[in-house]
C-alpha cells in the first residue's frame, strides 16, 4: 500500500468526517515529522504497535479490501484526496502540530493532563506533546 492509501483506510477507520479526518491526517504528519519518537515516515508511524485503534479493525478492513457501500465509497474517495494533500503539504495543519488525539466520549487517557490541548472536532480532542 501507498501512504496515502493507508493513511486514507486510516482515517476511514477513525472516523466519517472529512474535518476530523483532516486533523487526524495532520496528527499522522506531525508524527512523522518526529521518527525517533513515532516511528519512520507515514508507513512507520502508522503501523507502530497500539497507536491507532482503527489499524487493523473491521472497518479498516472494509476501506483495504473495497468491500464498501456506496456511500462509504465516496467517504474513502474524500480521504483518499486530504491523504495526498496533507502528505504533499497542499493543506496546513487545523491541529496547530497536535501529535496525539482521543475521542473524549470513550476514553479519558491520563497522558492527556500533561499535553496542550491544540484543537477539537465534534469527535476528538488533538494534544501537542
Amino acid at each position: 500500500m501507498t501512504d496515502q492509501e493507508l493513511l486514507a483506510a486510516i482515517l476511514f477507520s477513525e472516523t466519517k468526517d472529512p474535518l476530523d479526518a483532516l486533523a487526524i491526517a495532520n496528527v499522522v504528519k506531525n508524527r512523522a515529522m518526529r521518527p525517533n519518537r513515532f516511528g519512520e515516515g507515514i508507513q512507520g508511524v502508522l503501523t507502530k504497535p497500539k497507536q491507532f485503534s482503527g489499524y487493523g479493525s473491521k472497518e479498516y478492513k472494509k476501506a483495504v479490501s473495497g468491500k464498501l457501500t456506496a456511500e462509504e465509497k465516496k467517504i474513502l474517495k474524500k480521504f483518499e484526496i486530504i491523504s495526498k494533500n496533507v502528505i504533499i503539504g497542499l493543506m496546513g495543519d487545523t491541529t496547530s502540530g497536535a501529535d496525539h488525539y482521543f475521542n473524549p466520549k470513550l476514553v479519558k487517557p491520563s497522558w492527556a493532563k500533561d499535553m496542550t490541548k491544540m484543537y477539537q472536532t465534534d469527535s476528538h480532542e488533538y494534544y501537542k506533546e
